[in-house]
């Protein structure tokens, strides 16, 4: 179903990404042991994945890093991450034999499959040993083995006892191990950067290659078509002026059309973007909430930005008229930049703008 809220898993599921899906396994077969696949938040990048995975046969395993946020970002908890994301998928009994005499690697049979544990107290495991014995598998079988790991920035906060920077790892791979390929995404773009430091030479991945895929949101043209075919599956025809209401609304983003379509769905009725917008407003606020509770000062620039003021000096004057104090310009400077590494703002032309209008009608919300 299109509509259907949670990432997609099938090519039928997925709306107009064909491109991206053939650019994706073209980079796999010839291109850098890096790939990064980009885009805001709802624009589709897990479903890409995720098809991605399901459609070829690449061996894999593919982590979502926001879970880490469970485990206190710990070393122990993304080895947990590992083993969650390997008793995920299929396990052959041949990369269980390359795998069972890893320290610190307990292998179990499980009905018909096996599950995996890493023994982290007592043994230690090394995350490069695994990753070379992934690499030897893949190599027998003249094939890759792919590392998906979404949202990749949240790796940053890994910390505590035996801190690991998980960037010296994928050095490592990336120099030694041919058939190991990372696939990394991130809604928030400029914190991935950040995180990878391909430019900054005292990064462990420093001048490295690597293939990019930026998801866009859809045309005008494009989101009409994909509620119309979402529509067409469960038999609603809506008329084209509320289409065009509800794509002038949503701004080609297919996450927030399909939430529409599947609350329209649910309704048996088309007049309900003002509740899709009401509860969706809901959940931008929630993620903004975030934010500001690592400082009031994202709060009113927040606002500032969704009531009108665009250009540095307008923000820095309405701030400082909301807080009644100086806000110095180094602040201002290193806040705005960070709410860009979120990719909730974004500077064109030297005027600061939303990237999801959602984001913005939520910010209008704010209180002082």
């Amino acid at each position: 179903m299109l509509f259907e809220p949670r990432p997609k898993e099938a090519r039928n599921e997925l709306f107009n990404r064909e491109k991206e899906l053939a650019d994706l396994g073209f980079y796999i077969k010839n291109g850098s042991p890096l790939i990064l696949c980009l885009g805001v938040r709802r624009i589709g990048k897990t479903s890409l994945l995720k098809v991605f995975l399901n459609e070829n046969n690449y061996p894999h395993i593919y982590i979502n890093a926001r879970k880490l946020s469970e485990y206190q970002y710990s070393v122990s908890g993304l080895y947990k991450l590992f083993s969650e994301a390997f008793n995920q998928t299929r396990i052959s009994s041949k990369l269980v034999n390359y795998l069972k005499s890893l320290r610190g690697i307990k292998i179990s049979a499980l009905g018909t499959g096996f599950n995996i544990e890493f023994d982290w107290k007592r043994r230690s495991p090394s995350l490069t040993s695994l990753l070379e014995r992934l690499d030897e598998y893949a190599s027998e079988r003249n094939t890759y083995f792919l590392i998906v790991i979404d949202e990749v920035q949240e790796l940053r906060f890994l910390g505590g006892y035996n801190k690991l920077d998980f960037r010296q790892i994928m050095a490592y791979c990336y120099d030694n191990l041919r058939n190991i390929k990372f696939v990394l995404s991130g809604s928030e773009v400029g914190l991935l950067y950040d995180f990878l430091e391909f430019d900054n030479y005292t990064s462990p991945l420093y001048g490295r290659v690597r293939d990019e895929i930026v998801l866009s949101r859809f045309s005008k043209e494009d989101s009409i078509r994909f509620l119309e075919v979402g529509f067409n599956e469960v038999g609603m025809h809506p008329p084209m002026n509320i289409l065009e209401e509800v794509v002038n609304v949503l701004n080609g983003t297919p996450g927030w059309l399909a939430f529409y379509g599947y609350k329209a769905v649910q309704n048996k009725r088309f007049d309900v973007l003002d509740k899709v917008l009401e509860e969706a407003i809901e959940m931008a606020s929630g993620e903004l909430n975030k934010i500001i509770m690592y400082g009031k000062l994202y709060k009113h620039i927040l606002r500032a930005v969704a009531m009108g003021y665009k250009n540095w000096s307008a923000i820095k004057r309405a701030v400082e008229v909301w807080t009644g104090t100086r806000v110095h310009n180094k602040t201002l400077y290193h806040s705005l930049g960070r709410l860009m590494g979120l990719s909730i703002l974004v500077k064109e032309n030297e005027k600061y703008e939303f990237v999801d209008p959602i984001h913005r009608e939520a910010a209008k919300k704010l209180t002082l």
